[in-house]
């Protein structure tokens, strides 16, 4: 979960990629894409993100904050990113 700006996504061409490589790929993408894993991907960001977020000093929230990035700070940062 990094934000990126919108302009700067695109679609990977993976036409000159090995077989393996677009396989693992087209695997990846199937599986996330289901709806009952789209959803469980989408609850669990959520989640992290809150925890990673917040003030709190739990075990818990120490262990994801060690783990993760500074999203607050990437936010802060993209938005003032130029392209």
């Amino acid at each position: 979960m990094i934000p990126v700006p919108q302009n700067c996504v695109y679609l990977l061409d993976i036409k000159n990629k090995s077989y393996g490589y677009k396989r693992l790929l087209s695997e990846q993408y199937s599986c996330i894409n289901k709806p009952e894993h789209k959803q469980k991907i989408m609850d669990k960001a959520i989640k992290i993100y809150n925890i990673v977020s917040s003030n709190k000093k739990s075990k818990v929230s120490k262990f994801y904050k060690d783990l993760s990035c500074n999203f607050k700070l990437l936010e802060e940062k993209c938005l003032k990113y130029k392209f």
